[in-house]
């Protein structure tokens, strides 16, 4: 189950997006976030992917895994990472 999240407040950042006639769209998705990202990369046909690096220490990437690593891995377009 998909859900887009419709608010009738656009942020600063969507009135600049859309000023410079960029579109922003947010996504309410269950499941695992890396998984359930990309499902919807496909599912929309998107052919860009920014994502933000949170930057963990090199332990705790290795237990967990990182999401940013996982999408530019298995994301089937391409992957903007913004530090």
């Amino acid at each position: 189950m998909r859900q887009t999240i419709a608010s009738h407040r656009s942020s600063p950042r969507q009135r600049r997006a859309g000023a410079a006639g960029v579109k922003i769209e947010s996504h309410l998705v269950p499941g695992h976030v890396a998984e359930a990202i990309v499902g919807l990369v496909k599912d929309r046909g998107f052919d860009l992917l920014v994502v933000g690096f949170m930057g963990h220490s090199q332990l705790y990437e290795r237990i967990i895994g990182g999401t940013t690593d996982r999408l530019v891995r298995l994301a089937p377009c391409a992957v903007l990472v913004v530090k």
